[in-house]
């Protein structure tokens, strides 16, 4: 008596395209009577054997940045970045503190452009994966001054700055926030002041920058949350 095969079974081709029951986060490989999981350049599979985990070219020296760039690990790849000061103009010129800190000189007398100027700007660098849940918080600032000064967060430029919105916490903390998904891969780059003047008197106490860049990447990294 002859015995009929049964068909082998696609896994990949039946579960891979629903997010509700999709085997492997990245790309699924079929192998007779069984599947496997591969992951992206820049990426590893995870221990669970399903999803995939960054590879950090920067903690593992495996970057292309020169001397007096920073390096800086992304959701399968990385950057070099060199944040540079604000250029000196109207009486106003930053030194570097940080590598990601610069600070207002003292101003000449009687400069009121110079008073007006920002007195810090930072640089921060988030790594974002692709159409991650919005809304999401990237960033947050605050103030450490009495309850009666006023704080107002501004965005004032850059790429892609209609996917932010700044949020107020409390009275004294301001958040940046992602509104919209944003697939990658993409780099969304947004200014955001801070500026803390007395409430009573309108008196401008400082005003600080916060540039902040987003490296949005092409693919999805290792989420516990995404199956």
């Amino acid at each position: 008596m002859s015995h009929s095969v049964p068909p082998d079974v696609d896994e990949c081709q039946l579960f891979q395209s629903s997010p509700r029951t999709r085997l492997c986060l990245h790309n699924c490989l079929i192998l007779p009577g069984s599947y496997c999981c591969l992951c992206r350049p820049g990426y590893l599979l995870h221990a669970d054997r399903s999803a995939c985990k960054d590879v950090n070219e920067c903690a593992m020296k495996q970057h292309n940045c020169t001397q007096g760039d920073v390096c800086i690990n992304t959701f399968g790849g990385h950057h070099c970045v060199r944040p540079k000061c604000p250029l000196p103009r109207h009486n106003t010129s930053y030194v570097k503190t940080s590598a990601f800190q610069c600070e207002r000189n003292p101003c000449p007398t009687g400069s009121r452009a110079c008073r007006l100027a920002a007195t810090s700007t930072s640089f921060h660098y988030l790594p974002l994966w692709a159409n991650c849940t919005v809304p999401c918080v990237l960033f947050k600032t605050s103030t450490t001054r009495s309850t009666g000064d006023s704080l107002h967060f501004t965005i004032v430029g850059g790429r892609g700055q209609g996917a932010f919105a700044v949020w107020r916490s409390s009275q004294q903390m301001g958040e940046l926030v992602l509104t919209s998904p944003v697939a990658g891969p993409a780099t969304l780059e947004v200014e955001l002041e801070l500026e803390m003047s007395e409430f009573s008197c309108k008196v401008l106490l400082g005003k600080h920058v916060f540039k902040v860049t987003a490296f949005v990447s092409l693919y999805m990294s290792f989420d516990p949350l995404w199956r």
